[in-house]
């Protein structure tokens, strides 16, 4: 239906438009209560409930697997807000998920040393020095997935306006895993936000073997996230929100893939406004 009332071009940039079809969730609520209202008052306050406890449930009910994949990799991804997550929960996340693959974004050098420090991970890239805001997104591996994967890592250049970092694994498959930031929709930002998502969507379409993690600043309401060809892993039967963190309404935070999507979750971490979320896929 966003498609149809606000088509990506040109309506992508308007004010708005992006709050509005995040919320579109609002709005199946009212209409739940508007065809009760039609019965009685009574009747609209229980369509209204029930279409609430729907949206408010279903997002955590897990979600069945009947994939025979045996080999899957584990993909975490936390947006710090500008590095002031608690490291020390950040690794306490890592050292019971044991992700392979790990992307942090809005962090900083003293971050990604305190979190390679306490974890043993290795950063397969590095922030920009002296940037504590929002541009730099890191890329860690496992020690034992590096060795048997030869997992090396880069930057993918000109997808958007931060860091997007990329581990190759040329000896699982020739995976790529990618770690992305679109720019939020916000004032002046609307149309590079649009550019944004464009970009990365393009680009995902025509790889094989990938996995997008981070942080979108888009839902599945969105037409220009709609775009991407890839399966989008929760784990659950719907989009878990992820922001914000202290009672989450909206999923910006996704990890997608071009292959399956088997078990999935999220995770608070303190310092941050986002969940963190991670999901097994394969590629």
């Amino acid at each position: 239906m966003s498609s149809i009332l606000w088509p990506a071009e040109p309506t992508a940039g308007w004010p708005f438009v992006a709050e509005m079809q995040a919320s579109a969730w609002v709005a199946g609520v009212l209409a739940a209560a508007g065809i009760g209202i039609l019965r009685s008052v009574r009747r609209a306050a229980l369509c209204a409930v029930l279409a609430l406890l729907a949206v408010l449930i279903v997002p955590r009910v897990p979600a069945p697997s009947f994939s025979d994949a045996t080999n899957p990799t584990r993909v975490f991804s936390l947006n710090t807000y500008w590095g002031k997550a608690d490291d020390k929960r950040i690794a306490r996340a890592i050292d019971e998920l044991k992700p392979d693959v790990v992307f942090l974004l809005e962090t900083n050098t003293e971050e990604i040393a305190s979190v390679a420090d306490k974890t043993g991970y290795l950063p397969m890239t590095q922030p920009r020095p002296g940037n504590d805001r929002a541009d730099n997104v890191v890329a860690l591996v496992s020690a034992s997935y590096k060795e048997k994967t030869g997992a090396h890592g880069n930057m993918v250049r000109g997808l958007t306006r931060f860091q997007t970092p990329r581990v190759n694994a040329p000896l699982h498959g020739n995976s790529e895993f990618v770690g992305v930031h679109a720019v939020a929709p916000a004032k002046d930002d609307r149309p590079a936000w649009e550019r944004d998502l464009a970009n990365l969507s393009e680009w995902a379409n025509s790889r094989r073997h990938l996995v997008l993690a981070g942080d979108f600043n888009a839902t599945r309401s969105h037409p220009r996230y709609r775009d991407f060809e890839l399966s989008d892993c929760t784990g659950h039967l719907a989009h878990t929100p992820t922001w914000p963190a202290v009672f989450p309404v909206i999923r910006l935070d996704h990890i997608m893939t071009t292959g399956e999507c088997l078990g999935g979750g999220t995770k608070r971490i303190l310092g941050t406004d986002h969940l963190a979320v991670w999901a097994d896929v394969t590629t």
